[in-house]
């Protein structure tokens, strides 16, 4: 496995939180990070906070193992 490193903007995009009455206020959807432990070819265990969808990917290719991200 080679090195994974990933940058993340602070936001995954903006909108509004709408009330009852139709006030509109700015709002910004955060991501869903969960942390996960991946093994490197070396052994080394690595860390990483990674966002649920992307998540979702890496056990699909196989570069996290579904036991090791489920808690």
């Amino acid at each position: 496995m080679t090195s994974f490193s990933v940058k993340f903007p602070q936001v995954a995009s903006f909108g509004h939180t709408v009330s009852h009455a139709k006030n509109r206020r700015n709002r910004a959807f955060k991501y869903n990070l969960q942390t996960v432990t991946m093994v490197g070819d070396d052994g080394k265990k690595l860390k990483m906070r990674v966002p649920a969808r992307m998540l979702r990917t890496m056990k699909k290719n196989g570069v996290v193992k579904k036991a090791a991200a489920a808690k």
